[in-house]
């Protein structure tokens, strides 16, 4: 085996025995951003065109159980809670509001902690084509903690015609949830149940006249044209259209959905890319093509080597089949490592992005996708005897210290000796 390959191994091992232990003494600098649970549910709008100058908005608030903190009965465990939907105008005064209370039961302790299972409730308000402010709050009725969330919605875009919002994702749901009955809108990042393909609903406004809609999709599978809609209408108007995704064409990580309308020699475009759940795929990794190549800093050369060559399909095969190896819970659909190791290059791509490299590309970016956070980061005074700009970086835990210059001044810091494990 090559040293290098050898020296790959050695680090891998090291991240997967520092993932137990990377947040115990971090500097504030380096902590990650914390959220209490209760501040962790879902906002999310959809909006359809109803009339020329009408918008329907469906608000859905999804409240995931492990936001809410359970109590232990002789039956089980229980959560009580308070949620609730308002939606004001930009500058003031109500359009509508609508409260729930609640409590969900369930049987075992593990579903208490559950980031999948939760309770959704929505609300539909009829708006005109103007400015408003969505807001979401949520109540634990047994610690008292609320968390609230807001969002700005902007419906003045959608005065010039043609326009169209944008797409909507549903899958099938028992139930009525503001769409066709059974069918729910997805709420969260990532889709699940693709068992029975996905429903795409398409709403804008128009003029008077001729329009065409086109739409298709794009995966790793390759790209697909769906027969385009034309129509005709006799004044300006508001337009609703459903188109369907087989779930043969959603197998991949990625699926981008594309739609243009046209009419009378004008266009309006939208991209939106559909996430599809994949077990043992961390929430972090949304292209496996990029993911390979963040893989740099631990990938063997045997591995490298088996990459070159491959088209998209054979690249995300070898991707799960990489971090396969490197599951410390194989028996598990989780793989912690994958999680660890991505949600690291999130940090960095965060807090050492540059304007010359993304965060995960810097040399403080490898460093700490390695080893975690620093237990102390030391800086030199720039009013010293040396104009240049130092940051050290030390690891008590594993004995080590890394000490990185700003090139420019710019914050663009370099490692002032290469990391032997690097491999660029």
């Amino acid at each position: 085996m090559e040293k290098r390959s050898i020296r790959n191994i050695v680090l891998l091992f090291t991240l997967s025995t520092l993932i137990w232990c990377d947040q115990r003494e971090n500097p504030s600098s380096f902590r990650k951003k914390n959220r209490e649970n209760i501040e962790r549910f879902n906002l999310v709008p959809f909006a359809k065109a109803t009339s020329i100058d009408s918008i329907e908005v469906t608000a859905f608030i999804e409240i995931p159980f492990y936001t809410l903190q359970f109590i232990k009965m002789p039956d089980g465990f229980v959560a009580t809670y308070e949620a609730s939907i308002a939606l004001n105008h930009k500058n003031g005064g109500q359009v509508g509001h609508k409260t729930w209370v609640d409590s969900i039961k369930v049987s075992d302790y593990q579903s208490t902690k559950s980031t999948i299972r939760n309770r959704k409730h929505y609300i539909n308000f009829l708006v005109s084509k103007k400015k408003y402010v969505l807001i979401g709050e949520l109540y634990d009725r047994d610690t008292r903690k609320k968390g609230m969330l807001e969002k700005k919605l902007n419906y003045n875009q959608y005065k010039k015609l043609p326009s169209f919002l944008e797409p909507v994702f549903a899958l099938k749901l028992e139930g009525e949830w503001g769409f066709e009955s059974g069918e729910c809108p997805i709420v969260g990042h990532r889709i699940r149940e693709i068992d029975k393909g996905v429903s795409v609903y398409i709403s804008g406004f128009i003029e008077e006249g001729s329009y065409v809609v086109d739409m298709g999709f794009e995966s790793n599978i390759g790209k697909i044209n769906l027969s385009p809609i034309i129509s005709d209408v006799g004044k300006k108007s508001a337009f609703q259209h459903k188109f369907h995704i087989a779930p043969e064409h959603l197998q991949s990580l990625k699926v981008l959905i594309f739609v243009k309308l046209s009419q009378n020699g004008k266009v309006a475009r939208k991209e939106k890319t559909l996430t599809i759940y994949r077990p043992g795929v961390s929430n972090f990794v949304n292209d496996i093509n990029q993911a390979i190549k963040q893989m740099k800093y631990i990938l063997t050369n045997q591995e490298r080597s088996e990459i070159k060559g491959k088209n998209r399909k054979e690249v995300e095969k070898l991707f799960f089949h990489f971090w396969k190896r490197r599951d410390p819970t194989p028996e598990t659909e989780y793989n912690e490592l994958m999680d660890e190791y991505f949600g690291r290059i999130a940090f960095t791509n965060e807090h050492f992005d540059t304007s010359w490299r993304p965060g995960w590309e810097t040399d403080p970016g490898m460093i700490y996708i390695l080893f975690g956070a620093p237990d102390e980061v030391q800086r030199t005074n720039p009013r010293g005897s040396s104009s240049s700009i130092y940051q050290i970086w030390h690891y008590y835990r594993i004995n080590k210290q890394f000490v990185f210059k700003d090139q420019n001044g710019f914050g663009d810091y370099r490692l002032e000796t290469p990391f032997i494990g690097a491999t660029y």
